[in-house]
């Protein structure tokens, strides 16, 4: 549904790379949805949502619309009878999100919001190997940047749900729940607002899971493009230098089991379609005939994001 850059360039080759077909394209344009439909073999193309959520031929649906469509074109998918696989932030707040939520537990299908990050092998290696050998997990840092000038994008709009915290905030308050397995019993944070277009675009945070252990995060986007993910623990430390785009060619996270600068071994990780791995873990879901969604994480995540909001001094 929609022919945004991510649907064009990552989830449509995504689809066909994990072996599924794309049967249908939608777009407020004809003439962008035929060629669409034409670069991925699609069969059918429509100028409209509601004449894609009619195919018969139709069983599931991507959507990757702007961020304050999410929930209204997911719940009109669910009673269409399609299951979902919908960009993420699925919901600019809790209040948002509590439609969807409703509709979801009459929902018999699969509903799953695109983290594409869950389903790489470097964010497995977490728990499978890096926990296991740093100690006691003390603290997170997580950091991730990008410029982004362009007044007609999107993530440049405030109504529709732009900004720096909804767009990758979400990734490292995911991070978060991620390693630590809990949710922050605290939140300070401190949001700089862009005069021009009116969105968050540099954003910290502090999150506090108790203990002494804490996550804190930068997200921007007006700066210099960069991510990491940097783990402190109790022994050692580990980094991962690409922690969420992370490319198709492969990525490397550095460990350290006894600490010490510049020590520690490289784990090289193969080459992988994160966004490939996501449409196959989500077509297994349907395959599998049972009702299924990962809103549990998504609430979770957004509860967070809105106590960041809440509680930040604003610039």
């Amino acid at each position: 549904m929609g022919s945004a850059k991510i649907a064009r360039t990552q989830i449509a080759p995504a689809i066909l790379e994990a072996g599924y077909p794309i049967q249908a394209v939608a777009s407020r344009s004809l003439n962008q949805a035929q060629a669409f439909a034409q670069s991925v073999g699609a069969p059918s193309s429509y100028d409209s949502y509601e004449a894609l959520l009619a195919d018969n031929q139709v069983d599931a649906v991507y959507i990757p619309l702007p961020n304050h469509l999410h929930v209204p074109w997911a719940i009109k998918a669910m009673a269409a009878g399609k299951h979902v696989l919908c960009e993420k932030p699925i919901a600019l707040n809790s209040a948002d999100l509590q439609p969807l939520l409703d509709a979801a537990a009459n929902f018999d299908g699969t509903l799953m919001e695109a983290f594409m990050v869950c389903h790489h092998a470097q964010w497995s290696a977490i728990h499978q190997r890096i926990l296991p050998a740093i100690g006691d997990l003390r603290a997170l840092h997580a950091v991730f940047s990008y410029g982004l000038s362009d007044e007609t994008n999107v993530r440049n709009v405030p109504e529709w749900g732009g900004g720096g915290l909804l767009d990758i905030g979400c990734y490292a308050v995911l991070a978060g729940r991620w390693c630590f397995g809990a949710e922050p019993v605290g939140v300070q944070s401190s949001i700089d607002l862009d005069p021009q277009f009116g969105i968050d675009r540099q954003t910290s945070a502090l999150l506090d899971y108790g203990q002494g252990r804490t996550l804190s995060l930068t997200v921007c986007t007006q700066g210099a493009r960069y991510q990491r993910l940097l783990m402190l623990g109790s022994k050692g430390w580990a980094e991962l230098e690409i922690p969420f785009n992370a490319p198709n060619e492969g990525v490397r996270i550095r460990l350290a089991p006894e600490g010490g600068i510049g020590a520690g071994e490289v784990i090289e990780i193969a080459p992988q379609n994160q966004y490939a791995s996501m449409v196959s873990a989500f077509a297994q879901q349907i395959e599998s005939g049972k009702a299924w969604n990962n809103l549990e994480q998504s609430a979770a995540v957004i509860a967070v994001l809105d106590q960041i909001r809440a509680n930040a001094r604003k610039g």
